[in-house]
């Protein structure tokens, strides 16, 4: 399914959540909405959910208008052909893994073949054997794949994520972020996906669209909103970002190098500040001379309050705003020894 937002909006008390935004969500392309919280990522899930009602714009699936402020048009949230799968899993207690995920079946009036719908859905997500379970005799993941399974059981054209991972831990949070991914690719689900965790936003998304204060800042490729963010904002959220002399132009910390490799690297001279060993590499914290605290990376140790001397290439540098220069030959990721 193709979902189109066109200028929709949203207030609460007269305080705007979400200006005027207009966003298409393309079929089978899985989009993440990143941002912290009270950036208006939720509200807009909620709006194309049918749980919030925008004060104005329109939103389309497939070219059908399923909201119209203008029009009067509202699709009731089970006609609109959306799964959902919350933070807080959202399980019925009472019921078992069978009725959980047979119940959006239900209420979508999806009776027909409900038993092989069931266990198909749960076979997706390889809770087989488990169907007469309680939610509290499930793990976190376990938990996690039931909500899932009854999201994906109604076979919708979008499937929403509000923040699907934030109550697992780490470990845990990996493992389903992997699994959640493959799942679904395999379906060929149009997703759309809240979070602030960055990680998640970069690995998993086709498209990141970065909100803050309920406008939408930048949207595109990973890759693209990694490599030249349009703004200073954008470049701090997304990644680890050293400022130059503005904040219009900065250098990401893989691309900070301990020895020249090019005639025309610029050399930035700092005292280490301290160091971290995060296990592939060591990541060392670096106050330049005139300008700030940077991070960079090395794959050998150095001691804190050491005198260094770090190089820049010229082409690395992104600045706000500007199309990307050509880049030059790859460098390592680690730099060069210190």
């Amino acid at each position: 399914m193709k979902l189109e937002i066109r200028n929709v909006q949203k207030s609460f008390n007269r305080t705007p959540a979400l200006f005027p935004t207009d966003l298409t969500l393309e079929h089978g392309q899985f989009t993440t909405l990143l941002g912290p919280s009270g950036c208006g990522k939720t509200t807009l899930l909620r709006i194309l959910a049918g749980l919030e009602q925008p004060d104005a714009g329109e939103i389309y699936a497939d070219g059908e208008c399923i909201y119209s402020a203008d029009k009067r048009i509202d699709v009731p949230t089970h006609k609109r052909n959306l799964g959902m799968v919350f933070q807080d899993f959202a399980l019925w207690p009472h019921m078992t893994v069978y009725e959980n995920v047979a119940f959006g079946l239900r209420a979508g009036r999806q009776k027909g073949e409900l038993h092989q719908k069931v266990t198909e859905a749960l076979e997706m997500v390889r809770l087989q054997g488990m169907e007469d379970r309680y939610p509290h005799q499930l793990s976190g993941g376990q938990q996690q794949r039931v909500a899932f399974a009854r999201a994906v059981a109604v076979k919708p054209g979008v499937i929403l994520f509000d923040e699907p991972l934030s109550a697992l831990d780490a470990v845990l949070r990996e493992e389903m972020r992997l699994e959640m991914m493959a799942l679904v690719r395999d379906m060929g689900l149009t997703a759309l996906y809240v979070t602030h965790d960055q990680v998640e936003a970069m690995s998993m998304s086709d498209e990141i669209v970065v909100m803050q204060k309920g406008r939408i800042m930048q949207k595109g490729a990973p890759e693209t909103i990694y490599s030249s963010p349009s703004n200073a904002y954008v470049a701090s959220f997304i990644g680890k970002s050293n400022w130059l002399t503005t904040d219009q132009s900065m250098i990401r910390p893989e691309h900070v190098f301990w020895s020249k490799s090019e005639h025309d690297d610029l050399c930035y001279q700092g005292e280490v500040i301290d160091v971290s060993y995060v296990g592939e590499r060591y990541e060392i914290r670096v106050q330049i001379d005139g300008l700030g605290i940077w991070t960079t990376y090395s794959n050998k140790r150095v001691k804190a309050g050491e005198r260094v001397k770090l190089y820049v290439s010229p082409d690395r540098i992104c600045r706000m705003g500007e199309e990307p220069a050509e880049r030059k030959v790859e460098h390592s990721a680690s730099g060069a020894s210190a």
